[in-house]
């Protein structure tokens, strides 16, 4: 397990980068709602792309895979507008 964890360190390494990344730009800039949406719907696309080309490099992408992956998107989207949109400032 430790040895995979390992071998794959680079990607989880730059997941959590774009992640992280999204998170820290999202959430600094307060002041402009649309900025923030663009930034969410840029990592979320960012997101996909990693897993799709993390699973191509690694010979075993499917259509089951991309499709796990785009719809954690749309969820992660869904979350985060609906957060948005209690909190008033939509």
């Amino acid at each position: 397990m430790l040895a995979r964890v390992y071998k794959h360190s680079g990607y989880y390494i730059s997941l959590i980068a774009i992640l992280s990344l999204g998170f820290l730009l999202a959430y600094t800039n307060n002041s402009s709602r649309s900025f923030q949406i663009g930034v969410v719907i840029a990592t979320t696309f960012f997101y996909v792309l990693w897993g799709m080309i993390h699973h191509l490099l690694n010979h075993d992408l499917s259509m089951k895979i991309v499709v796990e992956y785009i719809l954690i998107g749309v969820f992660g989207l869904t979350i985060i507008f609906f957060l948005l949109n209690v909190n008033g400032n939509y």
